[in-house]
Parts: C-alpha cells; sequence; structure tokens
C-alpha cells in the first residue's frame, strides 16, 4: 500500500488519506446479488438528497416542497423566479454548510442532543442541501439563450452531455461507495473525527478528488443534454463553490484530523 505522506497534496474529507482499508458502509441483508443492488440504489438516493434508512417527517415534507418549488420553475422557465432560487440553493448548501461544519455548533448539538441525534438532525438538513442543490442547476437549465446555444450542432451537444453526465455520476457513486456514506454527508466533520483510519480503494487511487473533480461532469452533463447555456453557467458555479469549500472548511479539518504528522528525525553528531 502507498504511503500517504508519499503524495503531493492533501486529499479532501470525502478523499480520505490512503491507507490500508476503506470504510465504506454496512451493506444490506440478503443474498450477494441482492445486497450490491440494494446497496447501489440507496447509494444513488443518498446522493441525490435521501438517505432512504434515515428519512423522517421533516425530511420528506422539506424534500415534496423542494421538488414541487423547482416543478413549478422548471415550467414557468423565468429567470426572475429561477435566478433568485439558485442563488439561494448556493447559499443554502455552500455556505451553510461552511458556516455550521466550521462553527461551535456541531459540539453544542451533541453536548445538548447526544452525537446520534445532533447528526441526525444535521444529516436532514444536509440532505435538503444536496436535494436543493441538484435542483437549482435544473431548474437553471430549464432557460435558455437561443442565439448562442444554436452555434453548435444539437447532435454534438446532446452526445458530449450524456458521457459527461453518465462518466460523472459512475465515478461519484463509486467513490461514494468507497468510502461510505456517513463520510458523504460530512459525519466525520459533523462529530470532530475520523470515521477510519484510511482509504485507498476505488477511483482513490487513481484521482486525488473524484468527487469534486471528475464527479462534478454531471452537472455539466445534464445542462448539455438540455442544451442550455445558464445550465452550463450554473454547474460551473457550483464546481468552484465546491473547492472554495473544500479550502475553507475541509481542507482544515483533514489536516488537523486525518493527516499522520511526520516522525521527528534526530541525528547524532559523528565524532
Amino acid at each position: 500500500m502507498r504511503d500517504f505522506r508519499a503524495r503531493a497534496a492533501v486529499h479532501d474529507h470525502h478523499d480520505v488519506p490512503a491507507g490500508t482499508q476503506c470504510p465504506g458502509q454496512p451493506a444490506p441483508r440478503g443474498p450477494g446479488i441482492l445486497r450490491g443492488v440494494l446497496r447501489v440504489v440507496s447509494t444513488l438516493f443518498a446522493m441525490a438528497g435521501w438517505r432512504l434508512e434515515h428519512l423522517n417527517a421533516a425530511w420528506v415534507a422539506g424534500s415534496v416542497a423542494s421538488v414541487s418549488l423547482a416543478h413549478v420553475l422548471i415550467a414557468r422557465a423565468d429567470w426572475r423566479l429561477t435566478l433568485p432560487y439558485f442563488l439561494f440553493t448556493l447559499l443554502f448548501y455552500y455556505g451553510g454548510n461552511a458556516v455550521i461544519l466550521r462553527s461551535e455548533l456541531p459540539v453544542r448539538a451533541i453536548a445538548r442532543f447526544g452525537e446520534e441525534r445532533a447528526f441526525r438532525a444535521y444529516e436532514t438538513l444536509a440532505g435538503l442541501m444536496f436535494l436543493n442543490q441538484g435542483l437549482g442547476v435544473g431548474c437553471m437549465a430549464a432557460l435558455h439563450v437561443p442565439g448562442l446555444e444554436q452555434a453548435v450542432p444539437a447532435s454534438l451537444v446532446l452526445a458530449t452531455g450524456v458521457a459527461l453526465f453518465v462518466v460523472g455520476l459512475l465515478v461519484k457513486l463509486w467513490a461514494t461507495l468507497t468510502v461510505g456514506v456517513d463520510v458523504y454527508y460530512f459525519r466525520d466533520m459533523f462529530l470532530g473525527r475520523p470515521l477510519a483510519s484510511a482509504c485507498d480503494g476505488g477511483p482513490y487511487r487513481f484521482m486525488r478528488n473524484p468527487m469534486y473533480s471528475v464527479g462534478q461532469l454531471q452537472g455539466y452533463g445534464y445542462a448539455l443534454v438540455y442544451g442550455s447555456l445558464p445550465g452550463l453557467v450554473a454547474a460551473a458555479a457550483g464546481h468552484l463553490l465546491i473547492y472554495a469549500f473544500y479550502v475553507v472548511a475541509e481542507r482544515p479539518f483533514v489536516r488537523s484530523t486525518y493527516l499522520m504528522p511526520r516522525p521527528a528525525q534526530t541525528f547524532t553528531p559523528t565524532p
């Protein structure tokens, strides 16, 4: 196994340091193939914003309201309505997580309610953040700038969009299956401690940040499938902000929590 200290850069917490094992997530019970299928399906739902095994009334109500609002915005395709909602989703997800995870709120919540109850409340909020972030890009993809979008052949745009969407989704799914949904939902950052010692499997053998790099291609692909320039801009904005969130919130946590300090070197003078 490769030594993490030999790597040139620090991984974000989704891309936990290299080592001997990957935390993953518990597989559903049942026959082997069925367990694998159920795990993939539950992970896809979790990535979209729904941890099926942890859904509660607030999560369901918030999801219904969010999807209903997005449906109206997509149907109307009105800049005056869609743009404010999209900006809200950016602030809600990137700003909200940065504020919560870099503040004393998790510590206070854990002290009052205990780790599990406190994290379940945050997990509900995080799921709605994930959901609305995706819906925001979808709503922006319903907007069009015909003069510019018609400059490229529609068949080429569609083929490129499908390819980017499939590649991005598969890499992000692979990465999430490798590290586990708890890590995807920032459980380690919320609790302030690592969830596992290391992970050097899956796409992390080839990329330092599969979720934040190739995994973001699905947003661009979705926009291209609908031939939407505003959708591309929205995907790019989210891509930029996830790296800003990494620098502000995740990298300090990883450096202080996951990285093992190098052993001090001592030198004995030659007589």
